[in-house]
């Protein structure tokens, strides 16, 4: 998950919260099964202050709550305002050209590209794409925003933060190039790469893309 480098564009703020729909989005357990539904008036209590499009751990299940409901959980798949499945084309329009670019397998094209941020702070985003549609979002970093956070966990947060929004982790891989560890939260295709025991790095793909 590590690579490129690091200043790019103005945030842009979520849009306004709609009728919320619940998905359980599945729950890998220590078993190494998926969970049954809970009982969907217990989730939509315990998700009551969750924004929409964030997921959360409930009841020992990863919970996507949505805008609108649907069969699968791509609308919590974003980190700030770039969600997997949207069109590459008006981020790039409305950004620096990337500072490099990196083909993957599968016709996969990697974008890195800079965020504007403090002196004493940096990140970027490394994005990938494949005829013009998004399949995964990277972002890396000491930079914490609202405005690009991935279910309200933003670069820097503490890993107990992490755990108490997400849970625990289906494996921990150590990282050496950057002395971290990367948590993976298979079969969800996100994974955050932590530093001192910091956010370092936020990673979603879309479901069928092998990272």
């Amino acid at each position: 998950m590590t690579g490129f480098g690091a200043e790019s564009s103005p945030p842009i703020m979520s849009r306004p919260m709609r009728a919320i729909g619940l998905l359980l989005a599945a729950a890998l357990l220590p078993s190494g099964v998926h969970a049954q539904d809970p009982d969907a008036e217990q989730l939509r209590k315990a998700m009551a202050d969750t924004p929409a499009n964030t997921f959360r751990y409930v009841g020992n299940h990863l919970v996507c709550k949505q805008e609108t409901p649907a069969q699968d959980y791509l609308a919590c798949l974003r980190i700030g305002p770039l969600r997997i499945g949207d069109a590459y084309r008006p981020f790039r329009e409305r950004n620096p050209k990337p500072y490099r670019e990196v083909a993957l397998d599968g016709g996969v094209i990697a974008s890195a590209h800079r965020i504007a941020t403090a002196a004493d702070t940096h990140a970027y985003w490394v994005i990938g794409h494949r005829d013009d549609t998004i399949v995964s979002i990277q972002l890396t970093g000491n930079h914490s925003h609202p405005d690009l956070a991935f279910a309200t966990i933003q670069l820097n947060d503490s890993e107990e933060r992490v755990l108490a929004l997400l849970g625990p982790r289906a494996t921990i891989t150590a990282v050496r190039e950057v002395g971290g560890f990367l948590w993976d939260y298979r079969p969800f295709p996100i994974s955050i790469e932590l530093v001192h025991g910091r956010v370092y790095s936020i990673k979603v793909a879309a479901p069928d893309t092998r990272r």
